[in-house]
């Protein structure tokens, strides 16, 4: 793997070959509780959509299902629905945007507010 991308003190972003990121390593935050033995740890599991209509339609059943959804956002890259599983474990379900490849961003790092209705 190589480094695509780093913010320092935030982020660090892995990537096999060409894409944008395959891992991203986030630090955690200094008033952190420290390591514990066999303690687990996850920010959220990422699952790729094949198209917005999907995202879409993926954010209606999770809403009628009164699925948690933990925020909606807009990576320039990515269009991203955030929800929790049933442990609280968090979920991002994604699509790729073809009209804004990610080697033309200076970071992969960016992430507005994303309205699905529209």
């Amino acid at each position: 793997m190589k480094v695509a991308n780093e913010r320092e003190d935030t982020a660090v972003f892995f990537r096999f070959d060409d894409y944008h990121h395959d891992i991203a390593v986030f630090k955690a935050a200094d008033d952190a509780a420290p390591h514990q033995k066999e303690q687990v740890g996850l920010a959220h599991v990422a699952l790729v959509a094949d198209s917005l209509d999907t995202l879409k339609a993926m954010h209606r059943r999770l809403m009628e299902n009164d699925v948690p959804i933990v925020r909606l956002a807009d990576h320039d890259y990515t269009k991203s629905v955030y929800c929790e599983d049933p442990d609280g474990n968090e979920i991002e379900i994604y699509c790729e945007v073809k009209d804004t490849p990610w080697q033309t961003l200076d970071t992969v790092i960016r992430s507005k507010a994303l309205d699905l209705e529209q």
